[in-house]
């Protein structure tokens, strides 16, 4: 089975996620003592992005993608650990995705659903649920009637950031996630570093995001080779 990284699922579709982020970007306004807000009007700015995703899970597996995305749900997940070559594609207008497990455009490729066991992780995340603004949308969920602190400003990987800091309220998770601890880069207002936590504190998976390229222009086949 190809386990996946799939990094922050929600039970909504693609296109209703976008839709969250402008809602609670403009609820939320634009107060930059809310990192959560500025990164929601962030998203809505960006067309495009890019970047290597770095995750560690709770069993220790380490995963490493190049992960693209375009809107409205464009998804393309280049694998370089464990699986280096494979390729996962997910088209929006199908709601399908395409797998190489050997590289884009080799043999074989297989057509599968996007909640196929083939292409979902253990915690069930899938491939069309993976953007940043669905990471968003979940901490903003776990804030209504949760707690949300601000530990400060602080380093990672040598870039300024704001430390957030949220726990849902009693038993609830989003996503089975019951808190989050989030590092914003404060030049782009979005996350780069992501640790999530379940219920009793069981560390679920962290999350590095380097090297974000912003509004790629990406060939016309990226998507679809």
């Amino acid at each position: 089975m190809l386990t996946t990284l799939l990094l922050f699922s929600v039970h909504e579709p693609a296109h209703a996620a976008d839709r969250l982020v402008v809602a609670a970007a403009f609820l939320q306004g634009s107060a930059p003592s809310d990192p959560v807000a500025r990164a929601l009007q962030r998203f809505t700015q960006i067309a495009s992005y890019q970047v290597m995703v770095r995750s560690v899970s709770s069993q220790d597996e380490t995963k490493v993608i190049r992960y693209s995305y375009r809107k409205p749900g464009y998804v393309r997940m280049d694998f370089s650990t464990p699986h280096a070559g494979a390729v996962i594609i997910y088209n929006p207008a199908r709601g399908k995705v395409k797998l190489w497990p050997f590289g884009a455009g080799t043999f074989p490729v297989l057509n599968l659903s996007p909640t196929d066991s083939w292409i979902t992780d253990e915690n069930g995340h899938r491939v069309d649920q993976s953007d940043i603004g669905v990471l968003l949308n979940n901490i903003r969920r776990l804030q209504q009637g949760g707690t949300t602190t601000l530990p400060g400003e602080e380093t990672v990987a040598g870039k300024p950031v704001v430390h957030l800091s949220v726990v849902g309220p009693g038993g609830e998770t989003v996503a089975a996630v019951h808190r989050y601890e989030v590092w914003f880069d404060k030049h782009s207002g979005l996350p780069i570093k992501v640790v999530s936590y379940g219920l009793g504190g069981k560390l679920l998976e962290t999350v590095m995001m380097e090297a974000m390229t912003i509004n790629v222009r990406f060939p016309p086949d990226f998507f679809a080779p």
